[in-house]
Protein backbone atom coordinates (compact mmCIF):
# COMPACT_ATOMS: atom_id res chain seq x y z
CA UNK A 1 0.00 0.00 0.00
CA UNK A 2 1.44 3.39 -1.00
CA UNK A 3 0.34 6.99 -1.15
CA UNK A 4 0.85 8.80 -4.44
CA UNK A 5 1.62 12.46 -5.05
CA UNK A 6 -2.08 13.16 -5.39
CA UNK A 7 -2.65 11.89 -1.83
CA UNK A 8 -4.61 8.84 -3.01
CA UNK A 9 -3.81 5.57 -1.24
CA UNK A 10 -3.20 2.75 -3.68
CA UNK A 11 -3.24 -0.94 -2.77
CA UNK A 12 -3.07 -4.26 -4.57
CA UNK A 13 -5.97 -6.66 -4.95
CA UNK A 14 -4.79 -9.15 -2.31
CA UNK A 15 -4.98 -9.05 1.47
CA UNK A 16 -3.15 -11.15 4.04
CA UNK A 17 -5.31 -12.66 6.80
CA UNK A 18 -3.52 -13.83 9.96
CA UNK A 19 -4.36 -15.42 13.31
CA UNK A 20 -6.81 -17.87 11.72
CA UNK A 21 -8.27 -20.71 13.76
CA UNK A 22 -6.76 -24.06 12.75
CA UNK A 23 -10.16 -25.33 11.53
CA UNK A 24 -10.76 -22.38 9.17
CA UNK A 25 -11.01 -23.53 5.53
CA UNK A 26 -10.61 -21.57 2.29
CA UNK A 27 -14.41 -21.59 1.95
CA UNK A 28 -14.81 -20.08 5.45
CA UNK A 29 -12.32 -17.39 4.46
CA UNK A 30 -14.16 -16.64 1.21
CA UNK A 31 -17.53 -16.48 2.94
CA UNK A 32 -16.14 -14.08 5.56
CA UNK A 33 -14.72 -11.63 3.00
CA UNK A 34 -17.31 -11.71 0.23
CA UNK A 35 -19.26 -8.91 1.95
CA UNK A 36 -16.47 -6.51 0.91
CA UNK A 37 -16.52 -7.37 -2.79
CA UNK A 38 -16.07 -10.05 -5.43
CA UNK A 39 -13.58 -12.61 -4.06
CA UNK A 40 -11.74 -14.22 -7.00
CA UNK A 41 -9.29 -16.25 -4.90
CA UNK A 42 -9.14 -17.43 -1.30
CA UNK A 43 -6.83 -19.95 0.31
CA UNK A 44 -5.55 -21.04 3.71
CA UNK A 45 -1.88 -22.00 3.68
CA UNK A 46 -1.04 -25.47 4.99
CA UNK A 47 1.98 -27.45 6.06
CA UNK A 48 3.05 -30.66 4.29
CA UNK A 49 1.02 -32.73 6.73
CA UNK A 50 -2.15 -30.80 5.86
CA UNK A 51 -2.32 -28.70 9.05
CA UNK A 52 -3.22 -25.04 8.65
CA UNK A 53 -0.40 -22.53 9.06
CA UNK A 54 -2.86 -20.08 10.62
CA UNK A 55 -2.87 -17.57 7.77
CA UNK A 56 -4.31 -17.15 4.29
CA UNK A 57 -4.76 -14.92 1.27
CA UNK A 58 -7.87 -13.30 -0.21
CA UNK A 59 -7.81 -11.67 -3.66
CA UNK A 60 -10.51 -9.32 -4.93
CA UNK A 61 -11.50 -8.16 -8.39
CA UNK A 62 -10.20 -4.63 -7.75
CA UNK A 63 -8.01 -2.77 -5.20
CA UNK A 64 -10.90 -0.79 -3.75
CA UNK A 65 -12.51 -3.99 -2.50
CA UNK A 66 -9.23 -5.09 -0.91
CA UNK A 67 -8.91 -1.75 0.87
CA UNK A 68 -12.48 -2.06 2.13
CA UNK A 69 -11.65 -5.50 3.54
CA UNK A 70 -8.64 -4.11 5.43
CA UNK A 71 -10.66 -1.22 6.83
CA UNK A 72 -13.66 -3.29 7.92
CA UNK A 73 -12.42 -6.82 8.68
CA UNK A 74 -9.19 -6.22 10.62
CA UNK A 75 -9.76 -7.14 14.27
CA UNK A 76 -13.09 -8.88 13.62
CA UNK A 77 -13.98 -12.39 14.78
CA UNK A 78 -13.68 -15.53 12.66
CA UNK A 79 -14.23 -18.94 14.28
CA UNK A 80 -13.60 -17.49 17.73
CA UNK A 81 -10.33 -15.69 16.91
CA UNK A 82 -9.66 -12.02 16.23
CA UNK A 83 -8.08 -11.91 12.78
CA UNK A 84 -5.36 -9.63 11.43
CA UNK A 85 -6.04 -8.20 7.96
CA UNK A 86 -3.54 -6.12 5.98
CA UNK A 87 -2.23 -5.76 2.44
CA UNK A 88 -0.38 -8.81 1.08
CA UNK A 89 3.34 -8.14 0.65
CA UNK A 90 4.52 -11.72 0.17
CA UNK A 91 3.39 -12.79 -3.31
CA UNK A 92 6.42 -15.08 -3.64
CA UNK A 93 4.88 -17.37 -1.00
CA UNK A 94 1.37 -17.35 -2.46
CA UNK A 95 2.40 -18.57 -5.92
CA UNK A 96 3.43 -21.95 -4.50
CA UNK A 97 -0.15 -22.86 -3.59
CA UNK A 98 -3.27 -23.53 -5.65
CA UNK A 99 -6.82 -23.11 -4.33
CA UNK A 100 -8.43 -26.24 -2.97
CA UNK A 101 -11.26 -25.92 -5.49
CA UNK A 102 -8.82 -26.80 -8.27
CA UNK A 103 -8.67 -23.40 -9.98
CA UNK A 104 -5.20 -22.16 -11.03
CA UNK A 105 -3.19 -20.10 -8.60
CA UNK A 106 -2.75 -16.42 -9.50
CA UNK A 107 0.42 -15.61 -11.41
CA UNK A 108 2.98 -13.66 -9.46
CA UNK A 109 4.23 -10.42 -10.93
CA UNK A 110 8.04 -10.20 -11.31
CA UNK A 111 9.75 -8.66 -8.34
CA UNK A 112 11.74 -5.50 -8.85
CA UNK A 113 15.49 -6.00 -8.67
CA UNK A 114 17.20 -4.68 -5.57
CA UNK A 115 19.58 -1.80 -6.39
CA UNK A 116 23.27 -2.56 -5.74
CA UNK A 117 24.77 -1.23 -2.53
CA UNK A 118 27.75 1.05 -2.42
CA UNK A 119 30.80 -0.71 -0.92
CA UNK A 120 31.59 0.42 2.61
CA UNK A 121 35.03 1.18 3.91
CA UNK A 122 35.75 -1.19 6.83
CA UNK A 123 36.15 0.56 10.17
CA UNK A 124 39.09 -0.37 12.31
CA UNK A 125 38.86 -0.73 16.05
CA UNK A 126 41.19 -1.82 18.79
CA UNK A 127 44.32 -3.59 17.49
CA UNK A 128 43.53 -3.07 13.82
CA UNK A 129 40.78 -5.70 13.51
CA UNK A 130 38.08 -4.63 11.07
CA UNK A 131 34.49 -4.47 12.29
CA UNK A 132 32.53 -7.60 11.37
CA UNK A 133 35.56 -9.90 11.37
CA UNK A 134 36.45 -12.46 13.98
CA UNK A 135 34.30 -13.40 16.93
CA UNK A 136 33.99 -9.87 18.23
CA UNK A 137 32.65 -8.18 15.08
CA UNK A 138 29.04 -7.28 14.55
CA UNK A 139 28.78 -9.61 11.56
CA UNK A 140 28.35 -12.60 13.83
CA UNK A 141 30.30 -15.71 12.73
CA UNK A 142 33.24 -14.13 10.97
CA UNK A 143 33.43 -11.68 8.10
CA UNK A 144 31.19 -13.81 5.91
CA UNK A 145 28.13 -13.51 8.16
CA UNK A 146 24.89 -14.97 6.86
CA UNK A 147 22.96 -11.72 6.50
CA UNK A 148 19.33 -12.66 7.14
CA UNK A 149 19.96 -15.71 9.28
CA UNK A 150 18.02 -15.63 12.56
CA UNK A 151 19.72 -13.40 15.10
CA UNK A 152 20.78 -15.04 18.36
CA UNK A 153 18.26 -14.79 21.17
CA UNK A 154 18.94 -12.20 23.86
CA UNK A 155 20.43 -13.91 26.89
CA UNK A 156 17.73 -14.48 29.52
CA UNK A 157 19.54 -13.17 32.55
CA UNK A 158 19.17 -10.13 34.78
CA UNK A 159 16.15 -8.36 36.19
CA UNK A 160 12.90 -7.83 34.32
CA UNK A 161 10.26 -5.18 34.88
CA UNK A 162 7.67 -7.63 33.56
CA UNK A 163 6.43 -4.96 31.13
CA UNK A 164 8.41 -5.74 27.96
CA UNK A 165 8.42 -8.89 25.83
CA UNK A 166 10.89 -10.11 23.22
CA UNK A 167 9.32 -11.46 20.02
CA UNK A 168 11.49 -13.80 17.92
CA UNK A 169 10.69 -15.30 14.51
CA UNK A 170 9.11 -12.09 13.12
CA UNK A 171 8.65 -12.15 9.30
CA UNK A 172 11.57 -10.34 7.65
CA UNK A 173 9.28 -7.78 6.01
CA UNK A 174 7.71 -6.62 9.28
CA UNK A 175 8.13 -3.03 10.48
CA UNK A 176 7.62 -1.77 14.02
CA UNK A 177 4.07 -0.80 13.02
CA UNK A 178 3.32 -4.34 11.81
CA UNK A 179 4.65 -5.71 15.10
CA UNK A 180 2.50 -3.28 17.08
CA UNK A 181 -0.56 -4.17 14.98
CA UNK A 182 0.03 -7.85 15.75
CA UNK A 183 -0.73 -7.11 19.42
CA UNK A 184 -3.52 -4.63 18.72
CA UNK A 185 -6.13 -6.69 20.55
CA UNK A 186 -4.08 -6.50 23.75
CA UNK A 187 -4.48 -3.16 25.51
CA UNK A 188 -1.88 -0.85 26.99
CA UNK A 189 0.90 -1.02 24.37
CA UNK A 190 3.51 1.66 25.03
CA UNK A 191 5.78 1.05 22.03
CA UNK A 192 7.13 -1.61 19.66
CA UNK A 193 10.52 -1.89 18.00
CA UNK A 194 12.27 -4.13 15.44
CA UNK A 195 15.99 -4.95 15.86
CA UNK A 196 17.86 -3.88 12.70
CA UNK A 197 21.29 -4.95 11.44
CA UNK A 198 24.04 -2.67 10.12
CA UNK A 199 22.76 -3.29 6.59
CA UNK A 200 19.35 -1.87 7.48
CA UNK A 201 17.59 -5.22 7.41
CA UNK A 202 15.49 -6.73 10.15
CA UNK A 203 17.28 -9.22 12.41
CA UNK A 204 14.07 -11.20 12.83
CA UNK A 205 13.21 -10.17 16.37
CA UNK A 206 11.87 -7.16 18.24
CA UNK A 207 10.37 -5.92 21.49
CA UNK A 208 6.95 -4.75 22.61
CA UNK A 209 6.52 -2.78 25.83
CA UNK A 210 3.24 -2.58 27.74
CA UNK A 211 2.17 -0.29 30.56
CA UNK A 212 1.24 -3.19 32.85
CA UNK A 213 2.52 -6.70 33.50
CA UNK A 214 -0.86 -8.33 32.90
CA UNK A 215 -0.87 -7.19 29.27
CA UNK A 216 2.67 -8.53 28.76
CA UNK A 217 1.60 -11.92 30.10
CA UNK A 218 -1.47 -11.87 27.84
CA UNK A 219 0.79 -11.25 24.83
CA UNK A 220 2.94 -14.26 25.77
CA UNK A 221 -0.09 -16.48 26.28
CA UNK A 222 -1.61 -15.49 22.92
CA UNK A 223 1.39 -15.54 20.57
CA UNK A 224 4.15 -17.74 22.00
CA UNK A 225 4.82 -20.77 19.78
CA UNK A 226 2.28 -19.59 17.18
CA UNK A 227 3.01 -19.54 13.44
CA UNK A 228 3.03 -16.25 11.53
CA UNK A 229 3.56 -16.20 7.75
CA UNK A 230 5.39 -19.51 7.87
CA UNK A 231 7.61 -18.64 10.86
CA UNK A 232 7.17 -19.81 14.44
CA UNK A 233 7.14 -17.05 17.05
CA UNK A 234 8.82 -17.15 20.45
CA UNK A 235 7.49 -14.58 22.92
CA UNK A 236 8.97 -14.17 26.40
CA UNK A 237 9.70 -11.51 29.01
CA UNK A 238 12.66 -9.27 28.28
CA UNK A 239 15.19 -9.82 31.09
CA UNK A 240 16.91 -6.53 30.29
CA UNK A 241 13.93 -4.17 30.52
Amino acid sequence: MAEGEDGVVRIGKRVFVGNLAWKTSWQDLKDKFRDCGNVVYANVMKEEGGRSKGWGIVEYENPEEALAAINTQNGTDLAGRRILVREDREDRDVKQYAPEDGSPAPVKAPRAARPPREPREPRRDGAGRSEGSGRGGRGGRGAGGRGRARAPAPERTGESSGLQVVVQGIPWSYTWQDLKDLFTDIDNIEHADIAMGNDGRSRGFGTVKFTDAESAQAAIAKWHDQELEGRRLAVFLDKFA
